[in-house]
């Protein structure tokens, strides 16, 4: 059984579902980055691109090779809660804040694969992006699909609001 970084009452989270599309994506980037900022985590700051860029890269995934006509994708994002005062710059001894990022799409019959990268490829980097950045992601059958998840831990001096 997956453990669970983010215990259930601690954490904050959301969910939208999207149509499959390219502008989709892009829209679930930002969204992202919205909430975070809301939750504490500065724009721009290198935790919140980091978070920006596997969104993407899942949502691409999801539009890509998930989807079938029709039907979108749903993006969910937990983080666990901030202490209070937020992300106020890097603290002697603060603990990471652990966030899972999920992508659901309709296509049960197609798991990601990752791939040894081919240095004259124009594609197929997505997975080695998120495999790099990402503390662990994996993908679980969902109802009507499946859903790729990967997960992440902000560091403090990750989440300082860039100059």
């Amino acid at each position: 059984m997956e453990q669970e970084l983010i215990p259930t009452e601690a954490m904050t989270s959301f969910s939208k579902s999207f149509s499959a599309t390219p502008h989709a994506v892009r829209q679930a980037r930002q969204l992202v980055g919205d909430r975070l900022a809301q939750w504490g985590v500065p724009a721009g700051c290198p935790a919140a691109r980091t978070v920006a860029l596997l969104v993407g890269e899942l949502a691409a995934n999801a539009v890509r090779h998930g989807s079938a006509p029709g039907r979108g994708f749903t993006l969910a994002v937990a983080m666990a809660a901030l202490a209070p005062g937020g992300a106020a710059g890097p603290r002697e001894g603060a603990a990471a804040v652990p966030l899972r990022i999920e992508v659901t799409d309709s296509r049960a019959d197609r798991y990601p694969v990752l791939r040894p990268y081919g240095g004259e490829q124009e594609n197929g980097r997505g997975l080695l992006l998120v495999d790099a950045f990402a503390a662990a992601w994996g993908v679980a059958s969902a109802p009507h699909g499946k859903t790729v998840w990967c997960e992440c831990l902000l560091h403090p001096a990750e989440m300082v609001p860039r100059m």
